[in-house]
């Protein structure tokens, strides 16, 4: 069941019993969202999205393996979550244009790709500062999740992989996290460097793109390492494809899950 995207069904009575309806403006409105979601389709992954690596079901082999081979993927976005997706978009634009207005600007969106593991993404933004590329990642977070990036200075763990990520491929030592408070639009810079931890970090989860691919390419269907009810499974794309579609075929190698330190 989808999040209700309505605060609050309970309005004032109208005291014209023909006249205008809060309750049926408020479904109307909602369903003029969802007519924004995508429609289930066909797709097949040609390369690792930086973005999904390391979060929900990109966690998951077997998902890759299907991903890589090719299903219908079920759109599982609920309104709020399309409205989220919406706001993020315009933070990101927003700030990406004031980026763009400082001295130390180089571009924003490029487009990053990598043969081994195949890799294809789009940093949001990149610095030039004394003559060295610096790549920054914008995120917007909620006041209990910023107040958490705030005490700790780290971004999320899979924001991590994501831009330390790019980072390997344009051959940057330096990068930074641009966390924006949704509440009061105050914001974070959060440094991150391509030291020996980090450099460990991204290399361990490259080899594991790697066996991932590879089963792919060998034909070799990984086992579940997930339950349905499990977080991985629950927003997953090809979920039905997985355990309906598939539901005899246990897989034929283990590749254990993507499981990140917080």
């Amino acid at each position: 069941m989808g999040r209700d995207l309505i605060a609050n069904l309970k309005f004032q009575k109208m005291a014209d019993p023909d006249g205008f309806d809060p309750i049926k403006f408020a479904k109307m409105y909602e369903e003029a969202v969802l007519s924004g979601k995508r429609p289930n389709e066909f797709t097949q992954k040609k390369t690792f999205s930086p973005s999904s690596v390391g979060y929900g079901n990109g966690n998951c082999p077997r998902y890759w393996f299907i991903a890589f081979t090719g299903a219908e993927f079920e759109n599982k976005t609920d309104a709020m979550g399309i409205s989220n997706m919406d706001n993020g978009t315009y933070v990101h634009e927003r700030i990406q244009k004031n980026m763009a207005k400082t001295p130390v600007f180089k571009e924003n969106e490029p487009e990053i790709t990598h043969n081994d593991p195949p890799i294809r993404g789009f940093a949001d933004t990149i610095i030039n500062w004394n003559g060295k590329e610096v790549v920054g990642e914008i995120k917007s977070a909620k006041q209990e999740i910023f107040d958490i990036r705030q005490a700790e200075m780290q971004g999320l763990p899979y924001h991590k992989i994501q831009l330390l990520t790019y980072m390997k491929i344009r051959g940057a030592q330096q990068g930074f996290f641009f966390y924006e408070n949704k509440n009061d639009n105050s914001f974070l810079v959060i440094p991150i460097n391509m030291d020996e931890k980090n450099s460990k970090l991204i290399n361990d989860v490259w080899d594991w793109l790697r066996k991932v691919y590879g089963a792919y390419e060998a034909g070799t269907l990984p086992e579940r390492t997930f339950t349905k009810s499990q977080w991985a499974c629950k927003g997953c794309p090809v979920k039905n494809v997985c355990w309906k579609d598939m539901k005899n075929e246990i897989g034929d190698v283990y590749i254990e899950p993507l499981v990140l330190e917080k």
